[in-house]
């Protein structure tokens, strides 16, 4: 059998296979609080054998909101909205951990009333908005920020937290030297520009307890002229480890081409490369997303230890079933094209695969 379906344990967390949900935006909230909608999303997916399910990006203060139907994290009152998905996951036999993402460059001042903000001064290319520098006492405010939250994911009751870390928000942007031109704490090397998420990894550390599992979604390279290489990436990450991460989902980092990560048309994965070199000097788990479609491609990845697991997005819109059609032998591949048309109905609010007529599809 292959290692695909054998379990895989993530510090005091074991889950049942190596099939990932990879986060997304699902912008399915109201008021910052989830609906059914998303918690029969989460229902289908626990009930379809997914391993571990990422929370959607929840966002840690409100100056990170990026979309308007965005799950928050960023106080108190958000942790009986957030324990209906953690509830909703357990009582279907699932495993899930809460992503904790902050826009960064790409906040929605529209609907905080807050301007955006980053570790350097710039203007996002994607979207024109100037962002406003933090100081360094803004910084450490920010740093406070995601590991309160952190404090309510394990209140809520989620199995862990993955830190956002990658595509360029607000912690991939201190990991990069396009984003990040600070000359003190916080950046003018790689190794002060791996200090926000040190600080943070450090700090969820002392709220959770050593044996609850921390996660990051890691751009190990960035796709841009100016940005870091893989080899930095991996230093970082073995910075991360360090000071208490568990375990690494490898993906892309700031962008030369806006939402590179979500390739068109790419059914193949697409950062093999990469995670090849992560996984011969990381001893964590390694998670590789990007371009999974074809189970035989899963499992020489997995078999072939390129990655200890594998992580989807796209073709769990389409279909929340998929793992168990591949362990039943009814399915050989997700029949996700990658065509984006997703994308676009998230950010219409009504997140489906344009290939079935709703959300919940199996």
């Amino acid at each position: 059998m292959s290692n695909l379906f054998k379990p895989l344990q993530i510090n005091r967390m074991t889950i049942k296979n190596r099939f990932i949900r990879s986060a997304t935006v699902d912008n399915l909230g109201e008021n910052m609080v989830v609906t059914d909608a998303q918690l029969n999303f989460y229902k289908e997916l626990s009930r379809g054998e997914t391993g571990l399910i990422v929370s959607s990006g929840l966002f840690p203060s409100l100056d990170g909101w990026a979309a308007p139907g965005q799950l928050g994290i960023h106080s108190d009152e958000m942790i009986p909205s957030l324990t209906k998905i953690a509830d909703t996951v357990h009582a279907n036999g699932g495993k899930i951990v809460a992503q904790l993402m902050h826009a960064g460059w790409f906040g929605n001042p529209d609907l905080c009333g807050l301007q955006t903000v980053g570790p350097s001064e710039t203007i996002n290319p994607a979207n024109n908005l100037k962002v406003r520098e933090l100081a360094s006492d803004e910084v450490e405010e920010k740093i406070d920020e995601f590991v309160r939250a952190g404090a309510r994911a394990a209140e809520a009751g989620f199995d862990g937290v993955q830190i956002h870390a990658a595509h360029g928000w607000l912690v991939s942007a201190f990991l990069s030297p396009v984003t990040n031109r600070r000359n003190d704490y916080w950046g003018g090397s790689a190794l002060k520009r791996a200090n926000f998420v040190i600080k943070i990894t450090e700090g969820l550390r002392k709220v959770t307890g050593a044996d609850y599992p921390v996660l990051i979604k890691l751009g190990i390279k960035e796709y841009h002229p100016d940005g870091k290489s893989a080899d930095e990436g991996i230093d970082s990450a073995n910075m991360f480890i360090a000071a208490g991460m568990d375990a690494i989902e490898v993906s892309e980092g700031v962008e030369e081409i806006p939402f590179n990560h979500i390739r068109p048309d790419k059914i193949s994965p697409y950062y093999v490369d990469e995670c090849r070199k992560a996984k011969e000097a990381i001893a964590r788990p390694i998670i590789l997303v990007g371009g999974m479609r074809h189970l035989s491609e899963m499992k020489n990845i997995v078999d072939g230890n390129i990655a200890d697991a594998i992580s989807m997005c796209r073709p769990f819109i389409m279909d929340q079933h998929i793992v168990r059609k591949f362990r039943e032998g009814s399915s050989g591949k997700s029949l996700c094209t990658s065509c984006n048309s997703c994308i676009r109905t998230m950010l219409d609010r009504n997140l489906h695969c344009t290939f079935n007529s709703g959300l919940i599809n199996f």
